[in-house]
């Protein structure tokens, strides 16, 4: 039996996602009347917005 600890049992890292070339990571998105999901967000920190809704892109759906 090993570790829970030991980082080689842990599992493959996942690899971040790209949306139109550039990497993404997940972020909380928390807003009154829309509710709070894990959205993407470049590098720099600026939000995925999608053109119709006006609303962030959620991290599952890249």
């Amino acid at each position: 039996m090993s570790s829970k600890n030991n980082p080689e049992a842990r599992g493959k890292v996942t690899e971040l996602r790209k949306y139109n070339g550039k990497t993404v990571k997940p972020v909380l998105f928390i807003m009154r009347g829309v509710g709070r999901y894990i959205a993407a967000a470049f590098e720099d920190g600026n939000l995925v917005i999608d053109k119709n809704t006006k609303l962030p892109i959620a991290y599952k759906n890249i």
